[in-house]
């Protein structure tokens, strides 16, 4: 259902921006969502590549602007309101912004479960976290060509797109929010999470991957899935554990 929640909002911008195009004659169009107002629109469309990995990209939709004769590509990353997953890729994805980073969080995320909250074999794992440094966080917001970036604007927003156009005005405007990437990431305290992917996956002390990082979690006796997932958010529930890295 997330996926296709997700699929719904692209489809939803994209449709929005290309009916207010074809609306002004096909002519370029003004973009406004939140605060930020993008001039010279001329289309939109679902970003068709994938990360170097084969991963989900980091950007879901490009839009299309028209700039000084010149067509300019702005790579955007789209989310959901609530507790929105910033990045994606897991442990391969974030290897390409950051080197070295995800075999540090899931060591230090494996200490601290081991040692401090004395997990044994078997028990569930609580959501884990930890808080990205400022240095690393444009970089892993932002991501890269291999990773399917890097993305110019992130938009959250809800999963229906509405839009409004304007005709007298040129003016289309989106129930959603834009922010420039390299914004948003140095003004939000951003965490790696690393969770389940299934419910009946448990710690297991000794899962490692091929480089003997932790992989912490079990493999899932009703799926098969043998490792966790990590993706980095903004918000930290009261029942998270969090890790300095």
């Amino acid at each position: 259902m997330a996926g296709a929640s997700a699929e719904r909002q692209e489809n939803g911008v994209i449709q929005e921006i290309k009916k207010a195009v074809k609306a002004n004659a096909k002519s370029p169009i003004t973009l406004k969502a939140g605060k930020t107002i993008l001039q010279g629109v001329i289309d939109a469309e679902k970003y068709t590549g994938r990360q170097l990995g084969g991963s989900e990209p980091y950007t879901d939709v490009v839009i299309y602007v028209r700039k000084g004769g010149k067509t300019i590509e702005i790579n955007c990353s789209l989310k959901g309101e609530s507790a929105p997953s910033l990045a994606g890729g897991g442990l391969k994805g974030l290897e390409l912004a950051v080197p070295g980073i995800a075999k540090k969080f899931m060591t230090t995320a494996y200490s601290e479960l081991k040692t401090k909250k004395k997990l044994k074999s078997g028990d569930k794992v609580p959501d884990v976290f930890g808080e990205i440094s400022p240095a690393n966080k444009v970089k892993i917001v932002v991501g890269n060509k291999a990773m399917g970036g890097p993305i110019d604007f992130m938009y959250i927003g809800p999963m229906s797109v509405v839009g409004r156009y304007d005709k007298t005005k040129n003016l289309l405007t989106l129930n959603g929010e834009l922010t420039e990437a390299t914004t948003y990431a140095k003004t939000h305290k951003l965490y790696f999470r690393l969770r389940a992917r299934r419910e009946d996956q448990r710690f297991d002390p000794d899962a490692k991957d091929s480089d003997n990082t932790p992989k912490i979690y079990g493999v899932s006796p009703s799926r098969g899935d043998s490792a966790g997932r990590i993706v980095v958010t903004d918000k930290v529930p009261s029942t998270g554990v969090i890790v300095k890295i």
